[in-house]
């Protein structure tokens, strides 16, 4: 009688936990990244009342007889399905399609978690965290050229407007289209606007006049900043020379004494006009020579320079020539091809070369291996070039490899960081630890790092989260089965009960 009640007292206790396991479940139905959990039993000790005997040639074998001692639990499982995304249209939250895990650390102990709800602790300035308890979000931090080494340490992922991309001097340029093979018009020109070293814009100009024997000429010119002429008042000695020079620093005009040209007579910075006075402070309406004297080395100025003096007008347009490739030839086959282009650098490339006003010489490729040379309508476009001025971060965005983009104020856009990601050889043996998240166990295995898009880590769905892949219909199906479980152990005591008192009604 006494086995039969701590046997129903073991199933209530089972039962029990059972029902703490569901109850666990359900409570956690829309808890983000919840995994839920499944209770198994397992039959008890037995006690042997005869052993098991081997048959023999005048009778048959017996089995053993055992009576059980009741339940046990047998194991609280895990179950490591995928949950349904929700889209949430917050850039930070994020989800996994697949079997990996965001790796958080707090201090020196990592977490591990399936719950995407991350956000910036300092507003815009911040780390990215956990939104649910604050832990750092680890991953991969990109160089300053937007680099990602995934065999790098693993580090917190910080994002900052402060983020800037630094100008690029253009190196490359690319020209295509169609150079018409019976073209017998002018030259052809195109404009280009490349970025020194400083990310301040040049214009380039590329001539390309047809050739004979399936070849066009081309060359080009640097335009140069342009720079007007001050409005001042200066006097002057008579039957002096004088001269208006460009500072190319400061790209205004100066008045300066030819016979001392360090002697700056008048510099102004606003207006076109000079107007000059007699020694009493009247216009004069004497004749005034004036030669005009610009430091230019190459290049052509994109509109001509006026001057106006005693009411006539006279005019002056300079044209520089680049130092290095500033001309050449373009070759193609017989079947329209680009065949080749000359002359080149000096490593072998066809180009010219540029010393911008307060910025490092440039050296630029031209890429002409796009031209085709058809019978055809004439088509000269420009296609890129690489150069660009300086950037502030505007905004980020992550994509489905956890890359975190972001976007500069300069059009461009760089990669700042990656998410990283861990698998486990055994993730049903992963410890929790609360808050949805998990800590390495002994059978769990050690954790993988890798990234999303790497083989068996999964991807990552922006701007969305993972819910619980709890399934109410089978938690309620469970409810009921454990609860008609636990009356009917509970029916076991009672039962035992009666026929104990039985046994001791026989005494009266």
């Amino acid at each position: 009688m006494m086995r039969s009640m701590f046997a129903g007292v073991s199933g209530l206790k089972t039962h029990q936990i059972r029902m703490d396991v569901i109850g666990n479940n359900i409570a956690n139905v829309n808890t983000v990244g919840y995994k839920a959990a499944r209770v198994t039993f397992k039959d008890m000790l037995y006690q042997q009342m005869t052993g098991a005997t081997a048959p023999t040639d005048t009778r048959g074998g017996m089995n053993p007889q055992q009576v059980g001692l009741g339940v046990t639990l047998g194991s609280i499982d895990v179950r490591h399905t995928q949950g349904n995304t929700q889209p949430t249209g917050y850039v930070t939250d994020l989800a996994i399609e697949g079997d990996g895990f965001f790796i958080l650390a707090q201090g020196n102990q990592r977490f591990y978690t399936r719950a995407g709800a991350f956000g910036l602790d300092n507003g815009v300035d911040g780390n990215l965290v956990s939104l649910i308890n604050g832990a750092r979000v680890l991953g991969y931090r990109a160089d300053a050229d937007g680099n990602i080494d995934l065999n790098s340490p693993l580090q917190t992922l910080h994002i900052s407007t402060a983020e800037t991309i630094r100008p690029k001097a253009t190196d490359r340029v690319v020209f295509g289209g169609n150079l018409d093979a019976t073209y017998e018009g002018d030259s052809i020109s195109r404009s280009v606007q490349v970025y020194d070293s400083r990310g301040k814009q040049q214009t380039i100009n590329v001539i390309l006049e047809k050739g004979q024997n399936n070849t066009w000429s081309w060359s080009s010119e640097w335009v140069m900043e342009s720079s007007t002429l001050p409005r001042g008042t200066s006097a002057v000695e008579p039957n002096r020379d004088y001269e208006v020079r460009q500072n190319p620093v400061s790209n205004r005009f100066e008045l300066v004494d030819k016979a001392d040209p360090s002697k700056v007579v008048a510099e102004s910075a606003d207006g076109r006009v000079w107007t000059m006075l007699n020694s009493s402070g009247n216009p004069t309406d004497q004749t005034i020579e004036f030669e005009i004297s610009l430091p230019l080395e190459h290049g052509t100025p994109p509109e001509p320079f006026t001057l106006r003096a005693t009411g006539d007008e006279s005019s002056l347009r300079l044209v520089g020539n680049l130092k290095l490739g500033e001309s050449g030839v373009i070759a193609f086959n017989t079947n329209g091809s680009f065949r080749s282009a000359t002359p080149s650098l000096p490593d072998g490339r066809i180009g010219i070369t540029l010393n911008p006003v307060l910025a490092d010489p440039m050296t630029i490729e031209l890429d002409f291996t796009q031209f085709t040379q058809y019978a055809d309508e004439m088509t000269v476009r420009f296609v890129n070039q690489n150069g660009y001025t300086n950037g502030t971060l505007e905004s980020f965005s992550i994509d489905q490899y956890g890359r975190i983009v972001g976007s500069f104020s300069n059009g461009l856009t760089r990669n700042l960081g990656q998410v990283a990601l861990a698998r486990f050889a055994n993730a049903p043996g992963l410890e929790r630890s609360g808050s949805t998240m998990f800590i390495e166990s002994a059978n769990s295995g050690v954790p993988q790092i890798g990234a999303g898009g790497t083989p068996g880590f999964g991807t990552i769905s922006p701007s969305a989260l993972e819910m619980s892949n709890v399934d109410l219909s089978e938690e309620f199906t469970d409810l009921i089965i454990t609860q008609r479980g636990f009356q009917a152990n509970s029916r076991i005591i009672t039962s035992s009960d009666e026929m104990l008192q039985e046994l001791v009604n026989l005494k009266r």
